[in-house]
């Protein structure tokens, strides 16, 4: 039986429509994918050409976390204060006299201690607010690698690529079959003429 099957013509079609299903699935699928990658890129890319020296906090983060120190120290220093002047208060059962000089010295020690404390806390604030600017930026670059990467054509492609082989080789051993009876015929035809050749050794029949 000369000619490509009812199963193969049945495959290439399923092939066919695989082919166009993986076409419309990568098309899709790039537009999507696009819509993430520029978000991403959008908040990177600022990140990333600001540099390794920047700030990582918001305005307004950092202007929480300054007020939650200068609230905490404050209501510490009063606790202290308080605690100190009771104390002085109290020295030899109340009826101790202490200088006006060194009581002074003594609230001025607590206010001291408080502010150096309040100085501490704001510094550190400051530092991990740099060390966070790095560290983003580290990572917006890390971002950015990866937009590069998924915006690969090739990426995408494979799929719908491996899709239209199938499809295109099963075409072809289609189309080899249908020709194998004229392959076939001119076969048959060489061989008769051979044989008349042979047949014919005086050229009788030239």
């Amino acid at each position: 039986m000369c000619g490509a099957s009812d199963q193969q013509k049945d495959t290439y079609d399923e092939q066919q429509q695989f082919y166009q299903q993986m076409m419309e699935q990568q098309t899709q699928a790039w537009g999507e994918d696009q819509e993430v990658l520029a978000a991403i890129r959008g908040v990177s890319q600022p990140i990333f050409a600001a540099g390794p020296s920047q700030e990582g906090y918001s305005p307004e983060e950092k202007a929480a976390m300054e007020t939650q120190v200068t609230e905490g120290t404050a209501q510490n220093y009063a606790k202290a204060a308080r605690a100190v002047g009771d104390q002085l208060a109290a020295a030899g059962g109340g009826n101790l006299a202490i200088p006006n000089g060194a009581a002074d010295q003594i609230k001025a020690s607590v206010a001291t201690s408080s502010a150096q404390e309040e100085s501490r806390e704001q510094s550190q604030i400051t530092q991990n607010d740099w060390q966070q600017g790095y560290q983003n930026w580290l990572q917006a670059g890390q971002n950015m690698m990866g937009v590069a990467g998924q915006l690969n054509p090739v990426a995408y492609s494979g799929a719908a690529t491996g899709a239209g082989s199938a499809a295109s080789s099963t075409a072809n051993q289609i189309a080899e079959e249908s020709n194998s009876w004229i392959n076939a015929a001119i076969g048959a035809a060489g061989a008769v003429g051979g044989g008349l050749i042979e047949a014919n050794p005086k050229g009788i029949f030239d």
